[in-house]
């Protein structure tokens, strides 16, 4: 039996798969909203299918003479889907207008325009599906795919103004520019490789490394963005003598506290809450006192603690930074409560939940 081997650019395309697989099972589990995990859902799933094209290029690439094309479409998409996933970040509770969805057409209509120049100029690519002046045309019309993804990057630049302000902020906001700086290096790197078209293997360990670095950059933040979502530990009690007006607002304050985690906000208040369900801050009192049957400070703290607890035994965040991202204004806050609650201290209970 031939021994396996790799070469550098397959292992660090294998690295790509599986931190791509990680992350798609991440964010599926986590993120508590459907419409908060599609965009990042397709993106990461395209990258992870471009990552693998690469990997089994050496093995599978003679079994299709579309092989390249696919290649080049898996990548080209990522450029497209990552502006829309910028939006996205830049306003997490929400999907980008539906006209910036057409965006994703730049590729298709790019291999229209490349297969139709092509044979225009070069007979031979009337008959081939695979020519060398149709592969130039290909990475000509994905730089200008890719152009055309980030000028519509710029177009929503409004959305960033207030970004580190908002909850989990500061990690989106670097995020974002992660993703535009690697958009711009890949946009670069085509331009480049457009000048003469061959499978050399530098451009492909390049585009790889480039990936690469955009998904570690997600994955250490993953637990910020994508908080825990899966272990709601209360669930609404609707009273039969309620109005239908109050269990329609139970249920809100439940979705805002499951899927919003308005609880992250450590300044969020009953007026908070009232302003965004626009209703008196009385009926969110009587809503909250009688199906919660605790006070608006011990259901935001609960909640709190039990997204604590997870972060604890997942991640290896300091005990503060845990405190500040659940939403706890001061670490001997978090320790006290966590303590009233729990019975012992957030160190106590990472050191021996671990054990």
């Amino acid at each position: 039996m031939d021994k396996i081997s790799f070469t550098l650019p397959e292992v660090l395309s294998l690295i790509g798969v599986i931190q791509c697989v990680y992350i798609l099972v991440y964010i599926s589990f986590r993120a508590g909203s459907i419409l908060r995990i599609v965009l990042p859902f397709l993106y990461f799933f395209v990258l992870g299918t471009a990552f693998f094209i690469d990997l089994a290029r050496r093995h599978i690439s003679e079994i299709s003479q579309y092989y390249d094309i696919l290649s080049w479409s898996a990548w080209t998409l990522g450029l497209p889907l990552s502006a829309l996933l910028i939006i996205q970040m830049s306003q997490i509770r929400k999907l980008p207008p539906l006209v910036d969805w057409l965006i994703i057409l730049v590729v298709p209509v790019s291999y229209i325009v490349s297969r139709v120049i092509s044979a225009y100029l070069n007979e031979d690519c009337r008959y081939n599906v695979i020519c060398l002046d149709f592969m130039i045309w290909l990475n000509i019309t994905g730089v200008i795919a890719g152009a055309a993804s980030l000028l519509l990057i710029w177009v929503h630049r409004n959305l960033f103004s207030d970004i580190l302000q908002q909850k989990a902020g500061k990690e989106r906001y670097w995020l974002i520019l992660s993703l535009i700086i690697v958009n711009i290096a890949f946009l670069a790197l085509m331009i480049v490789y457009s000048a003469g078209y061959n499978s050399s293997f530098d451009e492909t360990l390049l585009r790889t490394i480039l990936g690469l670095s955009f998904v570690y950059l997600v994955s250490t933040s993953l637990f910020r963005i994508y908080p825990v979502a899966l272990f709601m530990p209360y669930q609404v009690n609707v009273d039969q003598e309620f109005t239908i007006e109050e269990k329609q607002l139970a249920e809100k304050i439940e979705s805002l506290l499951k899927l919003e985690k308005i609880y992250h906000e450590p300044t969020y208040s009953r007026s908070d809450l009232a302003h965004e369900l626009n209703v008196a801050e009385s009926m969110v009192s009587k809503v909250i006192n009688i199906h919660f049957k605790k006070s608006f400070p011990q259901l935001l703290n609960e909640y709190r603690v039990e997204d604590s607890k997870r972060l604890l035994l997942e991640t290896d965040a300091s005990i503060k930074i845990v405190s500040q991202e659940v939403g706890f204004n001061s670490l001997p806050s978090f320790n006290r409560v966590f303590k009233d609650l729990v019975g012992q201290s957030p160190s106590s209970y990472r050191k021996n939940m671990i054990k």
